[in-house]
């Protein structure tokens, strides 16, 4: 026995030896290697970001004729892009005629011009590996053109040439309003299609702002309309070019002037827009439609895009509903309760007239008013208490820590700055945005929250099969049902 025991100390203790040396050897190894000690005295300045800003980094020019062009180069690689902002949009269009100006925006790409026909652009387009879009928003219309510098001429060409001469082919022209009728008719599919059609037809009324479109209203459109509707707003002075890429600024002012410089301008009182009426319309909707999830959405009306408070606004509706999983609404709605896969708010700044603080959710049909109450819960919280140092530290880095982001190309840099004096916004807004940021406080929140939210005052709309419900919508106040009617397409 005592012949077994030295030898399992002398095995023990050669072990204990032998895993020492092993772990000396890599102490050892582990140390910082001559060259890791010099890259550690190595200094870096800090790197500085400026945001660009007009008349530095991008350059603002006007054409003879009216047109305002914005240019920045950027030579890394061989492409040519140009942004185009029109001043007109569907707020200007009669509500019998609801459809005229997105039909205009989309058959000027596609109903051919005075020299080209649809195929024959579509096939230049194609040989050049390049692109042209068009479209007419609420507010602004839109062009843009994409392609090789060394086509940068022909490209320019073909762009004035959609945006001067469109013809609108009767043919084209129908196919779009096919596509638009199918769209109506199958508009009651879903119920988020169905949800924010109704909740911004209550919200606004009769503004553009709330209109949906109507088969009667588009098959009735006709071809010299859109020419009218084209020939009256499309005017070089209410025209913004946005030119980024690899080119030269001498050389394309010139072959700017060369393609646009005969345009002439003709003078136009622009009709007045309608004016959104500052009127709440509290009350709670019901869609009936048999499903297993019910949609939620709710709000009131907001702001314009230039208000002072919309920093604050920011971070009080990324607390509340905006910041995904850092938000208040998530926080409750989906990770306490489990009642919803997607929730949030929006209080948004990009209409020129008011917009709409909203929040929406989905949720399972058994949980529709359990969710709804929460909802309207944290609306009512955020009113009355001071938002905590954490949450608003955390929505301020992340405002500040995407704000960069904003500007990562430089066709992204040029919209942006551009769009800044098609909004009537202060040209050192993007200056002055990421400090507007950093001094709002938990009592401007307060305020704000207190300012521009309305609980008793909220559209609330919500779309599923009240049979599952787990209790009435009544006990939270009187119900209006809406009828769901089939789109007339005939």
């Amino acid at each position: 026995m005592k012949k077994i025991n030295r030898k399992f100390v002398i095995v023990a203790s050669l072990s204990l030896v032998l895993i020492l040396a092993v772990l000396l050897w890599a102490a050892e190894t582990q140390k910082t290697s001559p060259a890791a000690k010099k890259i550690a005295t190595f200094k870096y300045q800090d790197l500085v970001w400026q945001v660009p800003q007009v008349g530095k980094e991008v350059k603002r020019v006007e054409l003879k004729n009216g047109i305002i062009v914005y240019l920045k180069e950027d030579h890394t690689l061989p492409l040519f892009n140009v942004q185009v902002l029109i001043n007109t949009g569907a707020v200007y269009e009669p509500a019998q005629k609801a459809g005229l100006a997105q039909l205009t925006g989309t058959v000027l790409r596609t109903g051919g011009t005075k020299s080209l026909k649809p195929d024959e652009i579509n096939q230049k387009l194609e040989y050049m590996a390049g692109s042209v879009e068009t479209s007419i928003g609420t507010e602004a219309g839109r062009a843009s053109l994409s392609i090789l510098s060394k086509d940068t001429d022909e490209g320019l060409k073909l762009l004035a040439d959609i945006l001067r001469n469109p013809t609108f082919n009767k043919d084209k022209l129908q196919l779009v309003k096919d596509q638009l009728k199918e769209q109506i008719r199958r508009r009651n599919d879903t119920p988020g299609s169905i949800i924010n059609r109704e909740f911004y037809k209550t919200i606004y009324g009769d503004h553009p702002y709330g209109r949906s479109l109507e088969w009667d209203n588009i098959k009735s459109i006709t071809q010299k309309e859109l020419a009218g509707f084209h020939q009256k707003y499309f005017q070089p002075h209410q025209i913004m070019l946005g030119i980024s890429g690899d080119f030269k600024e001498a050389k394309i002012l010139q072959k700017l002037e060369k393609v646009f410089g005969d345009w002439q301008k003709k003078e136009m009182d622009y009709p007045s827009k309608p004016k959104v009426e500052k009127k709440f319309k509290p009350g709670i909707y019901f869609i009936e439609k048999e499903i297993n999830q019910s949609n939620i959405m709710l709000g009131h009306l907001g702001s314009d895009l230039n208000n002072p408070d919309q920093y604050a606004l920011s971070l009080m509706n990324f607390i509340l509903g905006g910041g995904s999983f850092s938000s208040r609404l998530t926080s409750r709605v989906r990770s306490d309760e489990g009642l919803a896969y997607s929730v949030g708010s929006s209080f948004p700044f990009t209409t020129q007239d008011l917009g709409v603080f909203f929040a929406s959710c989905q949720t399972k049909t058994k949980s529709t008013c359990r969710a709804l109450s929460y909802m309207l819960d944290e609306i009512k919280m955020i009113r009355e208490n001071l938002v905590t140092e954490e949450e608003l530290n955390t929505a301020k880095d992340a405002y500040i820590n995407n704000f960069v982001f904003r500007f990562t190309t430089t066709e992204q840099i040029v919209g942006l700055l551009m769009g800044l004096e098609y909004d009537k916004r202060p040209a050192d807004y993007y200056k002055n945005y990421l400090d507007n940021i950093r001094k709002v406080s938990a009592k401007d929140v307060l305020r704000v929250a207190q300012q521009y939210l309305h609980p008793e005052a909220l559209t609330i709309y919500v779309v599923g099969h009240k049979a599952d419900f787990d209790e009435s919508l009544e006990e939270l106040g009187k119900v209006t049902e809406i009828a769901l009617v089939p789109p007339q397409v005939d």
